[in-house]
């Protein structure tokens, strides 16, 4: 394209060296005529810049926001690692770890949108507080897809779509695991938070399950952030307090894992049905060992996977499930590979 415009200038100066040679009145008409083709040069150049403009514009990846709840827990790494592999190319992600503190969740996502993506991925720390995050990203236009965890209930019409574990089902079938190991009798503690909407519903599944189950009394629950240096010190204290506990149960597999050291240091760990959820290489690898009992299962990288590819949905104007489950699965001795 450019160099048709420089020939068609060329030739308007040829033109104009002619008109030179002739009459006042025709040099006017050349000059006139020259003035046209210049005119006419430019802006078709400038037409030419355009549309490249445009079309680079248009080319131009989708800036994706993904709040991660806690990055240090390798379950979050392996749901980013399942929404690497749905990115499609020229993509970029905006990544920001909240650290399990819903201040500073709250914080990043504004960050983000001042950044401005496109579409925001929340795994929420604190299911209520959340709220502030939903406002703003509501008033910027942008859309929202929970993972993991979803917002409180009568939060939901904020969000676009919420993919994650059947938490419930999670928790039924660590429940059937812990009374299965435990014979169907003896005392449980349970450690919990039910700060976030998912590891609630772990939670209650859990115990829906031991309601089946007259000889199984629970008789400890206590709130913890989870973690393995957070859920160790709780666990000392509650097998100090109840020497007979012959179960223990943590919503997820880093806090059931400082359970299985507290047991350890306490002589206790021969007693013990600890029962975790994720299914995590660790968590495996202490079932194989003989130390936990059981996880429940989940999925990380297909949810990361799933989340990604319904935000493209929402970006393109597709409709969208409101709510996607994904199975969870036991960990036994039986298939701890």
């Amino acid at each position: 394209m450019r160099r048709k415009v420089l020939a068609t200038a060329l030739a308007a100066v040829m033109v104009l060296t002619l008109g030179a040679c002739s009459s006042g009145e025709k040099k006017a008409e050349t000059t006139a005529s020259g003035t046209t083709a210049e005119a006419g040069a430019e802006t078709t150049e400038k037409a030419a810049e355009e549309t490249t403009d445009s079309k680079s514009s248009d080319e131009k990846g989708k800036l994706i926001g993904i709040s991660v709840a806690d990055q240090s827990n390798v379950f979050y790494v392996d749901i980013l690692a399942g929404m690497e592999e749905a990115k499609q190319d020229g993509d970029e992600f905006v990544i920001m770890d909240a650290g399990f503190d819903a201040a500073k969740q709250m914080d990043d996502i504004e960050d983000m949108i001042t950044q401005g993506v496109q579409v925001m991925l929340i795994d929420p720390v604190d299911s209520n507080a959340i709220k502030t995050s939903l406002d703003a990203c509501n008033k910027a236009g942008i859309p929202i897809i929970c993972y993991n965890s979803p917002v409180a209930a009568d939060l939901a019409e904020q969000v676009d779509s919420t993919v994650a574990t059947d938490n419930v089902m999670a928790g039924n079938l660590a429940g059937e695991a812990m009374a299965k190991g435990m014979g169907e009798k003896g005392k449980v503690a349970l450690l919990t938070y039910n700060v976030a909407e998912v590891t609630a519903d772990r939670a209650n599944g859990f115990m829906d399950v031991l309601k089946k189950y007259p000889d199984i009394e629970i008789v400890e629950q206590q709130e913890i952030e989870p973690g393995t240096d957070t859920a160790l010190p709780v666990a000392e204290n509650i097998l100090q307090a109840y020497p007979d506990l012959t179960g223990f149960f943590a919503i997820n597999d880093p806090s059931a894992l400082g359970i299985v050291a507290a047991a350890e240091t306490a002589g206790m760990l021969d007693q013990l049905t600890i029962v975790g959820v994720d299914g995590s290489e660790e968590a495996k690898a202490s079932i194989k060992e003989g130390k936990m009992y059981a996880s429940a299962a989940q999925y990380p990288k297909e949810i990361g996977k799933i989340s990604i590819e319904t935000a493209y949905k929402v970006l393109n104007g597709e409709t969208v499930e409101k709510d996607t489950k994904v199975d969870s699965g036991l960990i036994d001795a039986s298939n701890a590979e």
